[in-house]
């Protein structure tokens, strides 16, 4: 007999799955207990998840509907669904409150139930939420009950799954996760669901932070000793308290509440008083310190470009206005069916460079900048200087066109392309001259 046997792999059979073509899968857990874990395995072998996105993969029109607080019906989303998908899923912790109800509602329901170590789920929401430990647990408990009661009275196909086991027994479990839901997956959907899985994904841990904070600083007031600039919480209406630390010591704090109109203008932020201005100069700080600014409670520090007093002697004098813009950026779609990726990209300040993130079947692959020099985008305004072009060879480093590409602004609250784009058409890249090719084909064909 191997050992191999007698591992726990987490991931049970409660109820096999029926042969029916048509199914939906039900993705349930405690808040914080591994639910996107499964979610985005599911995604990633070609189980369609509604709108859901990286990093918690839960799709909020069907789940706002669910809740009610939508304009659109539950029943109407899921039957939109059902026409579209023969087989779909959908993730959202809340449900298991009104498993009954979920169960007369959608097509075929099948249940993955996720569990995970109660003090870990209470200890997360204690760092993200900032719940009382206590508390965590009693709800743990109280919400494992509920599903547990669910399990043992209804009939409906189940999976139950360990969310820290599968984690370190990944081909398991996909392998058990794939023959539920019925799909064969391909080799590269097996390996982007594989690569997928991670006992702590860095986007999960930032998105699900109560404490999340977004803003900016003006670097060319900072250059004068001047911090200028903007912070909000982004879960929250709670005031965002900005603290400015010289040399790892606190030194000021200040609310970030001075009226900003171009932010409001810009509706990034519904009223606009979400601005900040402190001297640096009256505090004694100097451009050789060592200066960190953070909004309180949150532990990702506002974006800084590193270099940006490295050179300086002393404070200047100048201090430009801070001029907002809408944060944005464009893809060279044609060209990037020859594997090239390209395009230009521009955060809400001049000042601040765009950092481009590539994700490849919901993965992140790489960061670029978007500082290339780009003359025909500072003579249309597009960007002051022009200074806003990127480039990033995919073919080069081995991604091919049936694979799922995003596009993201990960210094500003915006995705530069809204849907992955893929060419499952293309067997290989296209070359330049098959790429005008089709082109000179397209315009012959008005």
């Amino acid at each position: 007999m191997s050992l191999e046997l007698l591992k726990n792999k987490g991931v049970v059979v409660a109820r096999p799955a029926t042969n029916q073509q048509q199914k939906t899968f039900v993705v349930v857990g405690v808040a914080r207990g591994g639910t996107s874990i499964v979610a985005g395995a599911l995604y990633h072998l070609g189980i369609p998840m509604g709108n859901a996105s990286a990093p918690v993969f839960e799709d909020l029109r069907l789940s706002l509907a669910f809740e009610k607080q939508s304009k659109e019906k539950f029943e109407q989303v899921v039957a939109e669904y059902n026409q579209r998908h023969d087989v779909w899923g959908w993730k959202r912790p809340s449900t298991l409150h009104a498993l009954a109800r979920i169960a007369r509602k959608v097509r075929n329901p099948h249940f993955i139930f996720v569990f995970r170590d109660m003090l870990s789920v209470a200890n997360r929401n204690t760092i993200s939420m900032h719940m009382g430990v206590e508390s965590g647990l009693l709800g743990a408990v109280e919400d494992y009950r509920k599903i547990v009661k669910f399990i043992e009275k209804s009939k409906q196909p189940a999976l139950l799954v360990s969310s820290e086991k599968v984690v370190k027994h990944k081909t398991p479990f996909i392998d058990a996760l794939a023959d539920f839901c019925g799909v064969e997956a391909t080799q590269l959907q097996v390996d982007a669901a594989m690569q997928f899985l991670s006992p702590d994904p860095k986007a999960y841990l930032n998105k699900t932070r109560v404490t999340e904070s977004k803003g900016a600083i003006d670097e060319s007031a900072l250059k004068a000793g001047i911090l200028k600039g903007w912070a909000y919480y982004s879960l929250h209406q709670r005031e965002a308290i900005v603290e400015v630390r010289v040399n790892g010591d606190l030194v000021a704090s200040q609310a970030a509440n001075l009226q900003v109109d171009a932010y409001k203008q810009s509706a990034k932020h519904p009223t606009g008083q979400c601005g900040f201005e402190i001297d640096l100069k009256v505090l004694g700080a100097h451009p050789s310190d060592k200066i960190e600014i953070k909004v309180k409670d949150d532990v990702v520090p506002l974006t800084m470009e590193p270099s940006i007093l490295r050179d300086l002697l002393d404070w200047g004098t100048e201090v430009e206005p801070m001029d907002l813009v809408n944060p944005m950026g464009k893809i060279n779609y044609p060209l990037l069916q020859t594997g090239l990726l390209k395009g230009w990209a521009r955060t809400e300040l001049a000042s601040k460079p765009a950092l481009i993130g590539i994700y490849i079947n919901g993965c992140e692959f790489a960061r670029v900048p978007a500082s290339i020099y780009r003359e025909h985008l500072k003579r249309d305004k597009a960007h002051p200087t022009g200074c806003c072009g990127y480039e990033f060879d995919l073919k080069a480093h081995g991604v091919r066109p049936s694979d799922r590409i995003e596009v993201r602004l990960e210094n500003a609250d915006c995705d530069i392309h809204l849907e992955p784009i893929c060419f499952p058409h293309l067997e290989e890249w296209l070359s330049q001259s098959d790429l005008n090719a089709v082109q000179h084909k397209q315009v012959a064909q008005g």
